[in-house]
This record gives structure tokens, sequence and C-alpha cells, in this order.
């Protein structure tokens, strides 16, 4: 028997509602659920004289980079069983397509990875739905929510595209697409609310349908009691420059106390750091803006002085879309306003590594007033870093690898918000606000025996010596191997030291160094996986994981490319089979990436 549908909508906040963002998600959250419950009642006062009802079938799947796809999609399914519906939760790489296609009900929630890419575990999904032979969705109903950033020109494009094939492909669509923003919490849980009960009276009662499985997915730990809402402070205790004289960069390590949480985390996961905004930067803004740091100005409720708003509370290096295109209109400038109209890049072009001081100063100068700033802005974010320890190792320490952003334009220096927020203002002794980000997939094998081959170079040897001093503290026996690469072995080879001593311990079986500005012509550590490449095939024959960490936009474009050559090459494959090969490794969660 089908459940008697409800009229009762998810109740809806008013933007203009007199609470700030943390009262809001709270109220939000709370009304959403209590809405979840009063269906429950209805549904329960509904039947009660009916004969009990078969349980129905939903499926959710799940595309995730960083994990937080995941989490929703398990929040989603517990959700679902007050519904009466038994969930299946997929990791897209365990969902078959076939069976897919005979689920009923279907919920897909993504991410968007890099420029507007699948995250990894879902590219040989979407690949199999994309392509002229994917079977027919008639028989499915479905919703999809998309993760995002609005920083990036392809916002949530994987959960559009998701939304656009399967309507392509017949299945109907039960609830709008929800896409969300860095803040995705609530939206989601608004989305859960609102599409859980309204697919649960779609379909028949699942007696026939063909539910997808496969082997539970695994999950490295619970999740963590401290969120974006509700940080923990961690003293930093330790903190030092990587670089040796002479390097051109400045990369510090630095070393976080865990005593105060009594928080615990995996090798492979990160941790966001929220920081303030420099006070330099906020003494210039205020300026330009002919405001005064005490004027006190609305913000999310409440009325705080504009300091405080701009060194807490909002992003006021990086430009919102919405305030490059009013700063546009507002300078008169006919290139700048023509480059709204073309492609995504050409603008990103034309105000590369301007902030919104050099915006500002430029092109519209007296233009705004704080109150448009406001209006304009984006919260200030949080920083994901990927942890640079092992617990194991450093207990109740928690340590970072972080590369200062400094550079020099429109005869300012412009500094990054939290790499110099640590380097420039952080002392030994001062706390913190900060959260985990668990990496679920991105961690070393179970298989203690299996191989492993990293490839990071700069800032992306990160995870991989927390990798390797969680291998040492489990006596892991699988080989080692490490790909490092920056500009010059004298003074940018970090944590040079402690990789030797490694090497010579045996933990690092292997290690592969590429120092671009040592020789004439640069060498890159793509370059030094094609030189090792039939050890490397041979590693992957017998079993080895393949990580990479670093920069997504070349690097890991190129490392990609050079892992496709060598299969092919060493495995004497055509192009076709080396992408087969490729595409299993990524299956089996033998190749995986934390790249930014």
């Amino acid at each position: 028997m089908e459940h008697i549908k409800s009229n009762k909508k998810v109740p809806f906040l008013p933007q203009d509602i007199p609470f700030n963002d943390d009262q809001r998600q709270w109220l939000g959250g709370f009304l959403a659920g209590l809405h979840t419950r009063l269906l429950v009642k209805e549904e329960h006062v509904s039947t009660t004289s009916a004969p009990q009802q078969q349980v129905k079938p939903i499926t959710i799947i799940y595309g995730s980079q960083t994990g937080n796809a995941e989490g929703v999609a398990e929040e989603a399914a517990e959700i679902a069983k007050n519904h009466g519906l038994s969930p299946v939760v997929l990791d897209m790489d365990d969902a078959d397509l076939t069976q897919l296609s005979q689920a009923e009900r279907l919920l897909v929630i993504t991410s968007t990875y890099g420029e507007g890419e699948m995250p990894d575990n879902a590219q040989a999904l979407w690949d199999d739905i994309s392509s002229d032979t994917a079977p027919r969705f008639d028989k499915t109903y479905f919703s999809v929510l998309a993760l995002g950033d609005t920083n990036y020109d392809d916002f949530c494009l994987a959960g559009i595209q998701w939304d656009e094939r399967l309507e392509a492909l017949g299945a109907t669509r039960i609830a709008d697409r929800v896409d969300c923003d860095v803040a995705f919490e609530s939206p989601a849980q608004e989305w859960i609310a609102e599409t859980l009960p309204t697919i649960a009276q779609k379909g028949s009662n699942g007696q026939s349908e063909v539910i997808p499985t496969s082997a539970p997915v695994a999950t490295k730990k619970a999740k963590p009691k401290f969120t974006r809402d509700n940080p923990f402070e961690a003293e930093l205790v330790n903190a030092y420059t990587l670089n040796k004289p002479g390097s051109g960069k400045e990369t510090c390590h630095y070393e976080f106390s865990l005593l105060d949480s009594k928080e615990v985390y995996d090798a492979g996961d990160a941790i966001n750091l929220i920081s303030v905004n420099r006070a330099d930067l906020v003494e210039e803004l205020i300026a330009l803006l002919g405001a005064r740091p005490e004027q006190q100005e609305q913000h999310d409720g409440h009325t705080l002085a504009l300091q405080t708003i701009f060194s807490e509370h909002l992003e006021i290096r990086l430009p919102s879309k919405e305030f490059v295109a009013e700063v546009a209109a507002r300078s008169g400038d006919a290139q700048f306003i023509a480059k709204l109209e073309e492609d995504a890049q050409a603008l990103n072009d034309f105000i590369w590594g301007l902030d919104c001081v050099d915006l500002l100063r430029k092109y519209a100068p007296n233009a705004f007033t704080a109150s448009d700033f406001i209006r304009l802005s984006k919260p200030l974010a949080p920083r994901a870093y990927s942890i640079s320890s092992s617990i194991k190792k450093h207990e109740n320490q928690v340590h970072l690898t972080i590369a200062s952003v400094r550079y020099e334009q429109e005869n300012r220096a412009h500094n990054g918000v939290c790499s110099t927020f640590l380097a420039d203002v952080c002392k030994p002794g001062d706390k913190v606000k900060c959260y985990f980000a668990p990496n679920k997939h991105f961690s070393v094998p179970e298989n203690h025996s299996a191989p492993i081959i990293m490839v990071g170079p700069g800032t992306g040897i990160a995870p991989f010596r927390g990798f390797l001093e969680e291998r040492a503290a489990t006596e892991a026996s699988g080989d080692n191997w490490l790909f490092f690469g920056d500009r010059q072995k004298s003074c940018d080879f970090l944590y040079q030291e402690e990789l030797e001593q490694m090497q010579q311990s045996g933990l690092l079986t292997r290690l592969d160094l590429a120092f671009s500005r040592d020789q004439p012509q640069k060498v890159y550590v793509q370059d030094k996986m094609q030189e090792q490449g039939a050890e490397l095939f041979s590693w992957l024959e017998r079993g080895a994981y393949f990580y990479v960490c670093g920069d997504a936009f070349r690097m890991a474009k190129d490392v990609d490319k050079a892992l496709h050559d060598v299969i092919a090459k060493h495995g004497s494959f055509d192009e076709a089979e080396a992408q087969a090969y490729v595409a299993s490794l990524k299956k089996q969660k033998r190749y995986v990436r934390d790249v930014y």
C-alpha cells in the first residue's frame, strides 16, 4: 500500500530573517528534522489500520573526492529508513549501470572536482552512462544533490550533468536538483527532507526490483564530532621553514597539539583551518571604501564593527563572481565589461592575481560603500590542508606542510589568507580553530604487504610523510616508492634528512628525485616515472597502489598521462587497453589522488 501523500512542504526560512548563518543553519536543520518526524507520524497514523507495508528499496550513489558526498549519502540512508525505505548506498565505482537502470528510486549525490570534472570514483560510471549504448531509466524516479564551490567556473557541473543525463534517459525527476556551495550541510539536509517523503510514495514495493549490490564500502572512522560550525582550537606548538637559504619559496612545517580536543585522524585525512584576514589588508579595504574600522554595519542579522566583519567573517582577498561583475558594471571600462561576455577563462586571465583591493583601486575607486561590499562578498571559507603526519608516531599531534603564498602585483604585496596567517601572525602557544576532514579513499592499504607508489612534488609530499610514518608504526612489510620533486636540491629538498633516514632504514624502498632547475632542461616527476617505467609497471602488476598529491591543474594531468604511457609501453597495450587498465586501478581503489 502506498503512503498517503502529504501536502506538507519543507519549512522555508526567508532570506531576510534576522538570524546569523549559524542560527539559520541550526533552525533550518531543526525544522527539516521536525518536518521528517511529522511526516513519519502522519504516515503511521494513516496506515495503522492497514496491512503492514512492504519495505521499498532505494539506491543512493555518490561521487566523492574528499568524503563530503559520501557523508551526505550515509546521512540520507539513515533518514530513508524513517520513510519505509530500504537504502543501498554505493560508491559510484561499485555501481553496475545495467542494474542501476532497474532501480525505481535513485538518489545521486556528487561533488565536482578540478575544472568541472567528475570525482575519480565517478568517472567510469559517468563514461558508461554517457555512452550511446547506455540503458534507459524509464522506471526510475530520481533526484540529484550537487556539491561544489562558487569560486570555480564550473560550479556543480558534475551534478548538473548527472541530472540532465538521467532525464535524457527517461528517468523522472521527483525533486529539483540542489546545488550546494562550500557550506553544504544545511541545504543538503533540506534536500533530504524534501526528497525522501516524495520518492517514498513512488513506484512499487520493490518485490521485483533488482537492487545493485556490492561489497560494503570500507569506512575509516566515525564522523568527527567537530565541524565548521563547531570547530576545536588546536595549539601551535612548533613551526619552522623547510626550505634552506637561497630558495625562492617559503614552505613551512607546523605542529599542532590535539590534547584539548582529544580528536584523532587517519593518515591521508585533511584538516580545515579557520583563519582571520590580515590586518593590513583589512585596513586597506576599509580606507578604500571610505569607511572607519569602528563603523557599525549589518551582517548575518547582527550589527558588528566593520573591523570585525572584515577580519573574521568575509572573504575580502578573493573576489566573488558577483563582486567582479559589479565592479565591471560600475567601472565603465569597455574591455572589462566585454570580458564578462566571453568565456570564463578569458575573464580569469584578465583579472588573474588581482584581489578585491586591486579591483577597487584600478576600476572602481569611490564607487562602493562598505554595505555594498558586504552584500557582494562570500563568507570567509576554511582552508583545507593535507595532514603530513601519523598520529601513531606523533601522539596527540597533527603536522602540516604549507607553502606561504606571497607575490607582488599592481605595486602591492599579496599574501595568502591562511598560509601567511600561520607564517606571520601565529606564534607557538597560539590557538587556531579547525576541524578534520576524513578522506576515506586516500589512505594506506589495509593489506600491509601491498606495495605503494607515491607521487608528491612540492607540498604534495605532505600526506606521504604521514603514509611512511604510518607504515613504519604498523610495521607494514610492503615496499614503498616515493617520487618527489621541486626546484633545487640544495634548498628545496623538503624533509631531506627524514627521507634519507627512511631510505637508509629500508622503510623507503625507492626514492626518485626531480629537481627542475638543477640542469638546463627541466625535469619533473612525470619524467622520472617514464625513466623508471619498466619497474613502475612491474610494481603495478604485483598489486601496488598508486597515489598522487599536489597541483591538480598541471602536475596531476601530466602524471596521469605518464602513467597511461608507462602502462601502454611496458604492458604492450594499445591506447584503449591502457585506459582500461587505469580504469581498473581506479575501480580497485589502487589509483587515488589528493589534488588541489
